[in-house]
């Protein structure tokens, strides 16, 4: 025990000696936590919180343009403009406007849209009817009116699908209503009745959204939500570059050979050393949540919503503390030269950031990478994480990511130790 506490009291003394570098190990993460989550923060917003710029051009001026119009303004989605009383020149107008960049979409109501769809639904009515109530049989009930959209060229697939969708859906509620309307008027003529309609204002079927969790408190994803826990793991690991280079220091200056003269093993000297990394790993990570919770809202962001699980949080920092600590302690012992630790820990830190979910949710990403993703440890803290703040999560559920993490560590240390044995027979 007195040998692990030389060791770490030899690590903190170097440490200490560097106090500039230790302060960047601590500012860098929070800067980038602070940066990427405020570029991230519009692309976590939920949809209806971003209006959509979209120009109407209504030639029908009637049923089924002023209700579309109406559906359109009163949706949460949109920042709708009408053209009113268009002439000859306001679709080549629009068009010019949408290719600008000036609105995304575009829609053109044709002139007489709803007298069309009026007498479509006549045409229906009258196939249901005997031959004495058909007055005019010949009316075809499959001619359609072509609502015309335009779409900004820079504009997404994924949004050019979704915004059809909506206007079908307000197109085709609009078209029923006029349908309806059409065949009460029917029924009355033939009755000799008139009977007043009364249309529902609110579909029969509705979606109700809720998201799984246990948490009651109703934390959504956001940028902060995914970019704390995501650049804390990065920054642990980070942390690799340091630790890499203080090992082939000692190594280069002799002080590894000295080291060798007292009855210490190298497990011994590196977990005195790793346990000085896993402090300044669980510290980092301390600074980067409680600024989630604190600093973040000073910005414009959400606070950090933390769960109630405290302990699930505290094992899941630890490992990923463990893992990160373990990672830097292999890069050291295999890399012969400083450039080659910075180099490569560098590098092989943003790609485990890169497939772990760190840059890009996992969910965002193609199947492929999903499957890449779940062999990184920063995916593993990650989810970890996502269980504790999103789901409330306990103990027995963040366990599996806690293990994969500091078997990670284990694994890592074994490699260490069969390298300095490796390197000592030779």
């Amino acid at each position: 025990m007195k040998k692990l506490q030389a060791s770490i009291y030899k690590e903190t003394l170097l440490l200490l000696r560097d106090i500039e570098g230790v302060i960047l190990i601590f500012i860098m993460p929070l800067s980038l936590v602070i940066v990427m989550a405020l570029l991230q923060h519009r692309t976590f917003q939920i949809l209806d919180e971003t209006k959509i710029p979209v120009v109407v051009v209504d030639y029908d001026n009637d049923s089924l343009g002023i209700s579309l119009c109406n559906g359109i303004k009163q949706s949460n989605v949109f920042e709708t403009t009408i053209i009113d009383n268009p002439d000859s020149l306001s679709l080549s107008q629009m068009k010019s406007d949408v290719a600008k960049g000036k609105y995304q979409v575009g829609i053109m109501i044709p002139e007489k849209a709803t007298f069309a769809i009026k007498k479509r639904s006549i045409a229906m009515v009258q196939q249901q009817l005997p031959d004495n109530f058909s007055s005019n049989p010949s009316i075809d009930a499959s001619k359609q009116v072509s609502i015309q959209l335009f779409f900004d060229p820079i504009t997404k697939e994924s949004f050019r699908v979704l915004a059809q969708s909506i206007f079908n859906e307000f197109a085709s509620r609009t078209e029923t209503r006029i349908t309806f309307q059409t065949y009460s008027k029917v029924i009355d003529a033939i009755t000799n009745q008139d009977t007043e309609l009364n249309f529902p204002s609110e579909p029969a079927l509705k979606f109700e959204e809720a998201f799984v969790s246990e948490y009651t408190a109703g934390i959504l994803p956001n940028a902060v939500q995914h970019n704390v826990p995501a650049w804390t793991l990065f920054g642990m690991f980070l942390i690799c570059i340091p630790i890499a280079g203080n090992i082939i220091k000692e190594r280069n200056e002799g002080c590894m050979a000295r080291l060798k003269t007292i009855p210490v093993s190298y497990l011994g000297i590196m977990s005195g050393k790793s346990f000085v990394f896993i402090i300044i790993c669980l510290l980092q990570a301390a600074l980067i949540i409680l600024s989630g919770v604190f600093l973040m809202p000073l910005t414009g962001l959400p606070a950090l919503q933390l769960g109630n699980n405290w302990f699930a949080l505290a094992i899941i920092t630890i490992t990923s503390a463990f893992a990160a600590s373990g990672f830097g302690v292999v890069i050291g012992t295999i890399a012969t030269s400083q450039i080659q630790a910075s180099t490569f820990g560098s590098v092989a830190t943003v790609i485990l950031a890169a497939i772990g979910g760190v840059w890009i949710p996992v969910i965002a990403m193609p199947e492929v990478m999903r499957t890449i993703s779940s062999f990184s440890p920063m995916n593993w803290g990650i989810q970890g994480y996502y269980d504790v703040f999103l789901r409330n999560s306990g103990f027995s559920i963040i366990l599996p990511n806690a293990l994969k993490l500091f078997a990670f560590y284990a694994f890592c240390t074994a490699i260490s130790l069969y390298f300095r044995k490796y390197r000592a027979n030779r």
